[in-house]
């Protein structure tokens, strides 16, 4: 197994039952009665829930029990339905305590990132600060000297990877032992020191190649324009006007109480990834969130309430590609379009966003899942989100 593989599905792209006995007896009688007889501690009885939308919960019980039959320790999801919202914990927090995960738990949601990197790029396009069409040497001089690429980049190829820049990560697992590697944090101009030590194939130049150093370099020019930390504009430019509480990027504060923890195995011993060192800052992968929060974003900037709708359908590029400007693309069959959203894999952790083009239907999951060995002659099994997402979201359409 190629370290590169390994690396991306670990710290990038490959990457139920309510009433179980984790629950409180309390939480498990409100849920029923509001299932049940529509009974809720309101004046006005809760909605029942649409064919649809029991069909999708059932779905979703049933993955989220089948996730934790395999180790998972913990399975988080919120889907929307034609704005009917439904929102679910499985599992718990941490292995040691035991303390049952809630649905407002935060999740280290890897490559979702980049995502919301895309869209304060996207925010510097539409205030005139930069242009798509640009050539990143002419904010980041040193991406020259640092990468050496063979030909030029531009702001565009970085966004929707056809740079052809090697990925950082390959070097990385070769940097130290792999409890360290782990731990460790990195700066962005490491990052890029690593990726530098690595050869440009330029057959993949012009092509889409997905590589985590793309985002570094991204993050690193919203720095130099903003003069701000990624974080601070992260907060500034998404959390803040959204509301979005439970989003942050890694390092820039305490570690969350209500942390989902992630595990790894490392030469046989089990060691928990939360809030791990080598995400700290990370412009490809850093931001933690929760499922509310994420939803709440993708459907926000489908809506045009983060960028202006032109420059979203920039994003979305609208062709046959399989990415656009930090967007991942998923044909949807019931509208014969897209799903938008991303997929995010981190060590210990797992996660998908999948939005419909008109942003009725979307979806939101997060696994911590069994703890695998983090190791380049180990490859973790597929976890099959993508499929998952797209085959429960196309069962839901009225056709």
């Amino acid at each position: 197994m190629h370290t590169r593989t390994v690396l991306e599905r670990f710290f990038e792209m490959r990457k139920s039952g309510f009433c179980s006995v984790r629950r409180t007896v309390a939480v498990c009688v409100a849920a029923l009665l509001v299932t049940v007889t529509g009974c809720s501690a309101g004046p006005n009885p809760a909605p029942s829930p649409s064919s649809s939308m029991h069909q999708l919960r059932t779905d979703l019980e049933k993955f989220s029990n089948d996730r934790m039959a395999t180790g998972a320790s913990a399975v988080l999801v919120q889907a929307r339905l034609n704005g009917e919202v439904w929102l679910n914990a499985t599992g718990v927090r941490e292995l040691e305590a035991r303390v049952p995960a809630e649905p407002g738990d935060s999740f280290h949601v890897a490559s979702l990132t980049k995502s919301m990197v895309a869209t304060s790029v996207m925010k510097l396009v539409e205030q005139g600060k930069i242009k798509l069409d640009s050539l990143i040497s002419d904010y980041l001089p040193e991406v020259e000297s640092v990468l050496h690429p063979p030909e030029p980049v531009t702001i565009r190829m970085l966004l929707e990877h056809t740079s052809g820049m090697p990925s950082f990560e390959e070097a990385l697992i070769k940097a130290g032992p792999l409890k360290q590697v782990l731990t460790t944090p990195l700066t962005a101009e490491r990052r890029l020191e690593l990726a530098g030590t690595l050869p440009w194939n330029t057959d993949d130049i012009g092509v889409f190649k997905y590589s985590s150093s793309n985002y570094v370099v991204l993050g690193l020019l919203i720095e130099r324009v903003t003069g701000r930390s990624l974080g601070d504009v992260m907060r500034a430019d998404i959390a803040d006007p959204l509301g979005l509480r439970g989003t942050l990027l890694t390092g820039t504060g305490d570690v969350p109480k209500n942390m989902v923890h992630g595990y790894v195995l490392i030469d046989g011993e089990r060691v928990d990834a939360t809030y791990a060192g080598v995400q700290s800052g990370s412009a490809s992968g850093g931001m933690i969130s929760t499922v509310q929060d994420v939803s709440e974003f993708y459907a926000a900037l489908m809506n045009g309430k983060l960028v202006g709708p032109e420059l979203v359908k920039e994003m979305q590029s609208p062709n046959a590609s399989q990415y656009g400007l930090g967007l991942a693309k998923w044909w949807d069959s019931c509208t014969s379009n897209y799903y938008y959203g991303h997929l995010g894999g981190a060590p210990g952790y797992a996660s998908i966003a999948m939005i419909s083009g008109d942003g009725a239907r979307q979806l939101t999951v997060f696994v911590a899942h069994t703890a695998e060995p983090l190791s380049a002659d180990v490859p973790p099994p597929d976890d099959g989100l993508v499929e998952f997402a797209q085959r429960t979201l196309d069962s839901t359409c009225q056709k």
